[in-house]
């Protein structure tokens, strides 16, 4: 049952603090890139390229029918009702790309680096680089839009 509560929480928390996402992609917004490490729950909602890496619960949403996914390491891979991904235990690397997808990773050792627009949410201890502006995870958790390149 706490597995059940622990979907279910981070599912909302990624969902309410990166769903304005799609809004700004549609705008058009801009690119760049954020690399990212640390403990905790790293999110990221828009378009491009993501690479993710650690051990946790690994969440993934090909919300524009366009994503290519590939999954490596261990996991137990559920799809859910609601387009969701579920890959339990996940200790590994996940590289996904399209024009509209949502990647998150509650747990350890997470390193992940992105390429494209939208936000990303970061949640814990860690730090990270957006387009040479370097940043840390708060715990009271963070949304950032990626913004355009100097």
């Amino acid at each position: 049952m706490k597995g059940k509560w622990t979907l279910v929480l981070v599912v909302v928390m990624v969902v309410s603090l990166l769903a304005p996402a799609m809004a700004f992609a549609d705008q058009g917004g801009g690119t760049g890139t954020l690399v990212a490490q640390g403990d905790g729950l790293a999110g990221l909602r828009g378009g491009g390229q993501v690479t993710i890496s650690g051990r946790g619960v690994l969440y993934i949403k090909d919300s524009g029918g366009d994503a290519v996914i590939q999954v490596s390491g261990k996991g137990i891979r559920t799809e859910l009702p609601s387009g969701w991904i579920r890959y339990a235990g996940f200790d590994g690397e996940a590289q996904v790309r399209g024009s509209a997808i949502t990647v998150a990773l509650s747990g350890v050792n997470i390193h992940l680096r992105a390429t494209g627009h939208g936000r990303f949410a970061l949640w814990g201890s860690g730090t990270y680089e957006v387009n040479g502006v370097t940043g840390v995870w708060t715990e009271r958790g963070q949304v950032l839009e990626l913004p355009a390149a100097p």
